[in-house]
């Protein structure tokens, strides 16, 4: 017998604070500063000044050799995750949240050859096919030498490229590997993370209570709306990170346990107020916006034609499926865009009617605005 949608979601979703993700999402953003500066002045957000100041203090603390081995290890794509995948799958195999220093003993236990595998995944998972050249995935993984040998022969996508020559590096010396970035996450949470972990979790958790309540008040409404996503997904437990640091984020991470799949979504703070009502002249705005950007209306004009899924529309347009991600977030904000499952799949909506709305809505603001001045 099927389970309604309400229960299911109420069965398998969870909020709930996970310090150890919030430290590693802290140094993704600050090894990606410009990307996340690029992308809050894309969506005309003001980054907190708590957290700007977060960011200045992480920088000023850390070592010119310890802002290197950041860079080394995060400084890629911030939506891409790409060697950084490896620390995200170890927190995520874990369904309770960690506290840092809990999930660093639990790192230091895992295989180095594991860990630095997981690192390949996350630089060519959209590039997965090809990477394996008919080969098996769970054979390889655990042949080093046999992985280098097909890193070496693909190029990653283009958002991470750079990825390439410091992976082989890691693929060349995994035990190595694994004393610097136990050493870099020591010296980030001593020097960095630790003088504002309090106030981090306060506030957050301040928010979790918020979103849960949100949440139980109408599961399916929350998770359409909010999360913008389609409630069929989460047909196994899932929680979400509440996190101040990202602001506003949408980011679904999986991983497999023993006892089966479980899931994190990193979801930003503010993400009510930027998915929830906004005013009139900044809607017609962004609109605008999307037109500018070629990508964007290219992706608007794929689904006029018929609905369709990620990888589909990563192949169409010559971008990652986290770049799909990332325009879909911009078209889920201005409400252009809905999910869908259907045979398995998430499928992209166009909202034709919403298309409209948009138009008469910036004709509307444009030419009142106009006439101001006549």
């Amino acid at each position: 017998m099927e389970i309604p949608i309400k229960e299911m979601l109420l069965n398998n979703i969870s909020f709930a604070y996970n310090e150890a993700m919030e430290m590693i999402i802290a140094m993704g953003m600050i090894a990606c500063e410009e990307q996340m500066e690029a992308i809050a002045e894309d969506y005309k957000i003001t980054l907190d000044p708590q957290a700007s100041a977060y960011h200045a203090q992480a920088r000023a603390s850390l070592s010119p050799h310890a802002y290197r081995e950041l860079l080394f290890f995060f400084g890629y794509n911030f939506l891409h995750k790409a060697m950084d995948n490896a620390f995200y799958y170890y927190i995520c195999r874990h369904q309770a949240p960690l506290s840092v220093e809990s999930w660093i003993d639990l790192l230091a236990e895992e295989p180095a050859e594991r860990a630095v595998a997981e690192m390949v995944w996350g630089v060519y998972y959209d590039k997965f096919d090809e990477l394996l050249d008919g080969n098996d995935w769970e054979a390889v993984k655990g042949d080093l030498n046999k992985l280098s040998l097909l890193v070496a022969k693909v190029q990653p996508h283009t958002e991470v490229a750079g990825a390439q020559a410091p992976l082989l590096e890691c693929l060349a010396y995994p035990e190595e590997t694994k004393g610097r970035y136990l050493q870099l996450l020591r010296v980030f949470y001593k020097d960095a993370f630790s003088h504002w972990k309090e106030p981090l979790r306060q506030t957050s958790e301040a928010a979790v209570n918020h979103y849960r309540k949100l949440f139980l008040a109408n599961p399916e409404r929350f998770i359409r709306e909010i999360n913008k996503n389609e409630p069929t997904l989460y047909e196994f437990p899932t929680t979400f990170h509440i996190s101040f640091m990202s602001q506003v984020n949408n980011h679904f991470l999986k991983a497999y346990t023993e006892d089966g799949p479980v899931g994190w979504v990193l979801f930003g703070i503010h993400n009510e107020r930027i998915y929830g009502p906004v005013a009139e002249r900044e809607k017609t705005e962004l609109f605008l916006k999307t037109f500018s950007d070629k990508r964007r209306l290219d992706f608007l004009l794929l689904l006029r034609s018929r609905p369709h899924y990620g990888q589909e529309i990563a192949a169409a347009l010559g971008i990652t499926p986290a770049a799909v991600n990332y325009h879909a977030n911009f078209l889920f904000f201005l409400d252009l865009i809905e999910l869908k499952r259907q045979d398995h799949r998430l499928y992209y909506h166009l909202h034709t009617g919403r298309l409209r709305e948009l138009l008469a809505l910036t004709a509307k603001v444009m030419l009142e605005e106009q006439e101001e001045y006549l």
